[in-house]
């Protein structure tokens, strides 16, 4: 439909009308842009008010309302408007010193203070400038965070702000313009929590040093599909390009994101969660400067309660004061979480299981019942500080023999379900005398998205719009959106439909994963309350490996499936 223009009639359209048309775009177009942007030819920041007047001054705004008399071009005027608004952001390690919003939003940028802060900002808006963009942002005086809810917006949109931007400019503090290639790698920059999600979002990047020359000499319009940069983002990364290009905002690849993010450092507690929000698409958690490691439990437990992805759990050492289920600080998420998870068993022998399980010996109303009842719990949730954990829970005899190894205590507990038992910690459990061994891990054993006759949700089908009605005149820039869409393609798991598993065949598979080795948490009766009793994690430092013993009958194990309530 490019190009089109759409008529109505030969009526004469007054210039008011035209004005008004244009405004209703240029709202339309800025509406989820940054709040403040800086007009990088005259240096000052500028609301969206200020930026709509500002576009409404060039001679091109008054050239638009007079070429219109009987027919408005609205691809014309969405393409002027889309060129002018062209913003572009910086990315770069905070330092001190930087121009913030309560100095800059009196004095344009050009005009101030020589200072090496000072210097960046004033020649990364000059390179905008001069590559034909009329707005820049940078986050150390574009956002007011004076003002709590402008903070807050700003927290929540930038993953989106990084993606709008027509091209991201990375500040390299550090590299030099003779700097050889590993020094991306290095960079202070690549350390950094929020460079991340910067990364991630932007579709365009160009990198510069600290001279402001283009790192590595590259001349490519984009430099995110350098090879060199590519290279160099996998090795700092432990990525992939394409697993790293795949990564999407929201609950997906949830423990890959923690993994990336456990790596990168933050100048406060709070930004380690806060940096995360647009990965997750995490919308109305409310950012607290001054809560400390919290903010990471509140992040966490608002993705497992939405995602209901239980590999959050785990992880080994200290828990953090919102949650005992949820750990102090990010960085546990740096070792792998798939030693926590019963291993995927090849098909062939899984088959090989399932042949060997039609026999009398094999009890198919208990694997059913099993089956059945792991399917009927809750996914977990958490409201508040408190946590709802669908599990397999054992409880441990009273713990007493321990040896010691570099100040930690190893103690080895026999148990009727797991046999001999391993657990290093540097607290003492001699007087505990409810320990249990728990097993979370549930929703992936369980292969639901196999069964035939299971409800599927085709949340990513949308049906296209409704045409209008003949004779219904919709302006171009509308148009776009009600064009029919392209055949919607089936969910993965639809893709398999035909091919889906029985209810029967998946208790068997059930139970040959629920045969294999899995990590366990620990937790412990806290308290009594007239809602039952509420659990804690224990902490332990090393990951607590177990697996059910063969004389272990399916019964039992469904005796032990339960949700706990964990503080």
């Amino acid at each position: 439909m490019l190009g089109k223009v759409v008529k109505r009639g030969d009526r004469y359209i007054s210039p008011s009308s035209t004005r008004a048309t244009i405004r209703k775009i240029v709202q339309r177009t800025i509406r989820d842009f940054p709040r403040v942007l800086i007009n990088t030819t005259t240096g000052r920041l500028h609301n969206k008010a200020e930026q709509a007047s500002a576009f409404e001054s060039l001679p091109l705004f008054n050239e638009l309302v007079s070429s219109t008399t009987t027919s408005i071009d609205y691809v014309r005027i969405k393409h002027e408007v889309r060129q002018y608004f062209r913003y572009v952001m910086l990315s770069h390690r905070l330092e001190d010193n930087e121009p913030v919003f309560d100095k800059v939003i009196h004095v344009a940028v050009y005009d101030l203070e020589r200072s090496p802060t000072h210097d960046k900002l004033q020649t990364f808006c000059k390179i905008v400038q001069d590559a034909g963009f009329n707005w820049a942002w940078s986050n150390t005086c574009c956002i007011d965070r004076s003002d709590h809810f402008v903070l807050q917006e700003a927290l929540v949109a930038m993953f989106e702000w990084y993606q709008g931007c027509a091209m991201m400019i990375v500040f390299l503090r550090g590299v030099r313009s003779s700097s050889q290639r590993g020094a991306l790698v290095k960079s202070i920059w690549n350390t950094r929590a929020w460079t991340l999600q910067e990364y991630i979002a932007a579709k365009v990047v160009h990198f510069y040093t600290e001279d402001w020359t283009p790192y590595l000499d590259l001349e490519l319009p984009n430099h995110k599909e350098s090879p060199e940069v590519i290279s160099e983002m996998e090795q700092a990364t432990g990525l992939s390009a394409e697993q790293f290009m795949a990564l999407r905002p929201g609950l997906t690849s949830i423990r890959e994101k923690l993994r990336l993010a456990s790596t990168r450092e933050t100048m406060l507690v709070e930004d380690a969660a806060y940096s995360l929000l647009g990965i997750f698409s995490v919308t109305s958690l409310e950012t607290i400067y001054g809560e400390g490691e919290v903010s990471l439990g509140r992040l966490l437990a608002h993705v497992l309660t939405g995602s209901g992805d239980v590999s959050i759990l785990a992880w080994t050492g200290k828990f953090g004061s919102f949650n005992s289920c949820l750990p102090a600080h990010i960085t546990v998420f740096n070792e792998p979480a798939t030693s926590h998870l019963p291993p995927a068993i090849p098909e062939a022998e899984m088959e090989k299981f399932i042949t060997a399980s039609h026999t009398s010996s094999f009890d198919l109303d208990a694997a059913l019942s099993l089956y059945d009842r792991l399917s009927e719990l809750p996914v977990p949730w958490s409201a508040a500080s408190r946590m709802k954990l669908p599990c397999i829970a054992f409880q441990l005899p009273l713990l007493s023999r321990y040896r010691k190894r570099s100040g930690r205590r190893i103690y080895c507990v026999d148990t009727p379900a797991f046999g001999t038992v391993e657990i290093t910690t540097k607290h003492d459990f001699s007087q505990i005398k409810s320990l249990y061994l728990v097993h979370p891990w549930l929703d992936s054993l369980l292969e639901q998205e196999n069964m035939c006759g299971g409800a599927f949700v085709e949340d990513d089908v949308v049906p296209p719009p409704t045409p209008p009605t003949d004779g219904e005149e919709i302006p171009d820039d509308e148009l776009e959106d009600s064009m029919p869409l392209p055949e919607p393609k089936l969910p993965s798991h639809a893709a398999s439909w035909h091919n889906a598993m029985d209810r029967e065949t998946l208790a068997r598979r059930l139970v040959a994963r629920l045969r294999q080795p899995f990590g366990a948490l620990l937790l412990t009766a806290a308290a009594s309350s007239g809602r039952g009793t509420d659990y804690k994690r224990v902490a332990a430092d090393s990951l607590i490996k177990v697996q059910f013993q063969e004389n272990v009958s399916l019964t039992d194990i469904l005796d032990n499936v339960c949700t706990l309530d964990v503080l």
